[in-house]
């Protein structure tokens, strides 16, 4: 049995892409990150590879982790820092391409653990669902 089997993906492997800054120095959501910015982010990652589904299932995501109670503070923080993982899961399976994943990479890392910088980033995930192009 051949266990070394790696599913090629249908992405051209780029090098890390950098984004950024999501938020100020007070912590504020860089309003361009709700408008222009993710209006030209979701052109970027559309294609048609990149299935809208995908995009909304990560956007769920961030949904479901921001409705968890006060009292998952802490398991909170967990899931918010898992996000990365789950984008390199679905970046080597093919299902989402690599900018997003750095896309993902480097909001988390801005995000950190300060759960309300997480809100902030749930809202610029929004726009990038609403800005994604139909196809």
């Amino acid at each position: 049995m051949y266990n070394d089997y790696k599913p090629k993906s249908p992405y051209p492997e780029k090098k890390d892409e950098s984004f950024g800054p999501f938020f100020d120095e007070k912590g504020n959501l860089i309003i361009d990150w709700v408008g222009q910015k993710a209006q030209k982010f979701s052109a970027e990652i559309n294609d048609r590879e990149f299935k809208s589904s995908a995009l909304r299932n990560f956007y769920n995501e961030f949904l479901r982790i921001k409705n968890l109670p006060p009292s998952y503070n802490e398991e909170k923080k967990v899931l918010i820092n898992l996000l990365v993982s789950k984008a390199h899961y679905k970046r080597t399976t093919g299902v989402v391409p690599p900018l997003f994943f750095s896309f993902i990479q480097c909001l988390i890392k801005e995000v950190g653990t300060d759960l309300d910088k997480f809100n902030k980033a749930c809202l610029v995930m929004e726009a990038i669902v609403g800005y994604f192009p139909k196809k």
